[in-house]
C-alpha cells in the first residue's frame, strides 16, 4: 500500500488543527506552514468537510477548525476518505481484479495483511499520534499475537 500525497497532505492538515483545537486557521495559513500546494489544500480541505471531520465558516474570523474531538477520529478513518479503502494489493479489494484469487496462494496472504493493517490505522487516534509528537503517549504497537487474532488466527 502506498500512501498517497493526498493522505500525506490530508494528515498534515488535520495536525495543524488538531495541536490547534477549537481555533479556526484559514486554508492559506495551513498550507503555508505545511509546505501544502494551496490548491491540493483546498481540495482535501472540501473531502475532510463532506466526511464531516472538518468546519468552515466564513468571515474574517472564519476559517475552518476540527468538527469532531481528535481523539475520536482514527488513522483509518482518514485514510479511507481521503484515499478510499485501505489495502495492500489491488486483489484484496477487488475479487473480480483477478481470475484467479479464488485458488492463489497469496490472495489470503494479502487479505490478512490488509486486516492487519486496518486494525493498525484503527489503533491510532489523532489525539494519540500528537500527543506522542510532543513526549506524550506513543503509538500502539501492535503485538505478533494481536495482528494474528486481526486476522482471525489463534495464537
Amino acid at each position: 500500500m502506498d500512501i498517497t500525497r493526498r493522505s500525506d497532505y490530508a494528515c498534515r492538515i488535520l495536525r495543524a488543527l488538531c495541536t490547534h483545537e477549537g481555533e479556526f486557521r484559514s486554508v492559506a495559513e495551513i498550507a503555508q506552514e505545511e509546505d501544502i500546494p494551496y490548491s491540493f489544500a483546498r481540495s482535501i480541505q472540501h473531502d475532510l468537510v463532506k466526511a464531516g471531520l472538518l468546519r468552515t465558516e466564513r468571515g474574517v474570523h472564519g476559517g475552518v477548525t476540527m468538527a469532531v474531538n481528535c481523539a475520536d477520529v482514527t488513522l483509518l478513518d482518514v485514510m479511507k476518505v481521503v484515499q478510499g479503502k485501505v489495502g495492500i494489493a489491488p486483489c484484496s479489494q477487488d475479487p473480480q481484479y483477478c481470475q484467479k484469487s479464488a485458488g492463489c496462494v497469496y490472495h489470503s496472504v494479502w487479505c490478512q495483511a490488509d486486516a492487519i493493517l486496518a486494525n493498525y490505522f484503527a489503533s491510532i487516534t489523532l489525539a494519540d499520534l500528537f500527543r506522542s509528537m510532543n513526549g506524550g503517549v506513543e503509538c500502539p504497537q501492535l503485538t505478533a499475537r494481536e495482528a494474528g487474532e486481526a486476522c482471525g488466527e489463534e495464537a
